[in-house]
Order: structure tokens, then sequence, then C-alpha cells
């Protein structure tokens, strides 16, 4: 990624987060974290991975947040005045997911 946008996505993760925490109803038992943001070269699409929590409700959390993608869109729009602002689209964040399943085998065997 290009400096400007590493600094894009950013601003629209630390933004967006604030617009989780105050504006957006989940359904309720579930816990969003963004844990990246990335934003095409031409700022057309900014992918935001996420974390949930419990694991098995990825999917509840995943179409909650596709549904409201719009709205938190247009929200950063108002904050960031962009001429073009870039798609959001939400996905799991499999880095994560790895992690911790290495880190438990690690632990099994250690045990």
């Amino acid at each position: 990624m290009s400096q400007r946008t590493e600094q894009l996505a950013s601003l629209i993760q630390h933004n967006l987060n604030e617009i989780l925490i105050r504006d957006i109803e989940l359904p309720p038992n579930i816990f969003v974290t963004i844990t990246r943001t990335d934003v095409t070269p031409d700022l057309s699409w900014a992918f935001i991975y996420i974390s949930v929590l419990p694991e098995g409700r990825q999917g509840t959390a995943l179409t909650a947040l596709q549904k409201q993608a719009r709205a938190m869109q247009t929200k950063l729009n108002r904050t960031l005045h962009l001429a073009k602002f870039p798609r959001l689209r939400f996905k799991i964040d499999e880095v994560e997911l790895k992690a911790r399943e290495i880190d438990d085998a690690i632990n099994k065997l250690h045990q």
C-alpha cells in the first residue's frame, strides 16, 4: 500500500471504531473488533477485517455489519470529507483465527 492508502485505512479504521461503539446495533451478546483495514490503490474499496466473539456468531455479526455498511459509509464520508470514498466490505480476519489455532496446538504440545 502507498502512504496515502495506509493513512486513509488508518483514518477509516479509527473513525469506524467510534461509529461501531456509538451508532451501530449488533445482535445481543456479540462483540466485534476491527483488527485491520486495507484500502485498494484506486480507493474504490476498503476491506474491514473483524474479529468476532463468540466465534460461533461470526456469520450473524458479518450479516449485521453488511446491512449497515451504507449508513456507516455515509457517516464516515461526512467526517472525512473525501471526493471519492471507498465502499466498505467487511471480512472475518482469518489471520486471527489461524494464530489462535497455532497457539492452541503449541499449548497442547506443552501439556
